[in-house]
């Protein structure tokens, strides 16, 4: 367990960690209190996910791990704030481009991840990346569980944490694109435009699941389109042909 646990920031990405850790019992909520800006949205988050609240920080003393979901611009006035934890404190950034050497030129006594997760992560299918020091070590293994309770986490370098970051923090926007140009294909060819969306996100994510429980190469798994798109050009070919004599 991580133990106590203060999450600073509580948006987008802050919410569906701290929702999905709750579910999964990876933080209690007795354990679990959040540090947010405005009053009104942290009566609202502290009633919804039944801990505790602040608009001003507590002690940092009586945390054993802290949270950052905020923002990289945000980032260095808060960590200014968090000088004085105590040396050991577990400490996870979801910032991106802040790097493990400057979170750690920041407060040096702090135990320190990082960890890329992306918008998915919502319904709890997110793709995360985590680095650290001690990322292979039990604790290591304990602040992954935390994300694992939003999808999927891959161990890497700090190198292919951005890497990965930029993969999958890109990746659901292209493929809401490919969604929406399939949708309107079955919209062209006569479907009603919420079934052609329906049937174009089922179709990409049963894509998606087959090429992860087949292990297949995604070469292999779409050979017939390669070889239709071929036949396509050979096709046109032959037809300019035709149409030339």
């Amino acid at each position: 367990m991580l133990g106590k646990t203060l999450c600073i920031g509580v948006g987008s990405m802050g919410g569906a960690l701290l929702r999905g850790a709750l579910q999964h019992g990876v933080l209690k909520a007795c354990d679990t209190h959040i540090l947010v800006r405005r009053e009104e949205q942290c009566k609202a988050l502290a009633e919804e996910l039944g801990v505790v609240g602040f608009t001003t920080l507590p002690n940092v003393n009586e945390y054993n791990t802290i949270l950052l979901a905020v923002k990289p611009q945000v980032l260095p006035s808060v960590l200014e704030t968090l000088k004085e934890v105590p040396y050991g404190t577990v400490m996870i950034s979801v910032a991106a481009g802040v790097t493990l050497d400057t979170l750690d030129a920041a407060i040096p006594q702090a135990n320190w991840f990082r960890a890329m997760p992306n918008t998915p992560a919502s319904i709890g299918a997110g793709m995360t990346a985590l680095a650290g020091d001690d990322v292979n070590t039990d604790l290591g293994r304990t602040v992954q569980a935390l994300f694992e309770a939003v999808g999927e986490v891959a161990v890497v370098s700090e190198a292919d944490l951005d890497r990965l970051g930029a993969l999958s923090g890109a990746g659901p926007g292209y493929m809401f694109v490919i969604l929406d140009a399939l949708a309107d294909a079955g919209v062209r060819i006569g479907l009603p435009r919420q079934l052609a969306i329906k049937a174009a996100a089922q179709t990409m994510y049963g894509a998606g699941k087959m090429a992860l429980e087949s292990g297949n190469h995604p070469s292999v798994l779409q050979g017939g389109l390669r070889s239709a798109l071929q036949d396509g050009v050979v096709a046109c070919l032959a037809r300019s042909n035709e149409l030339g004599k």
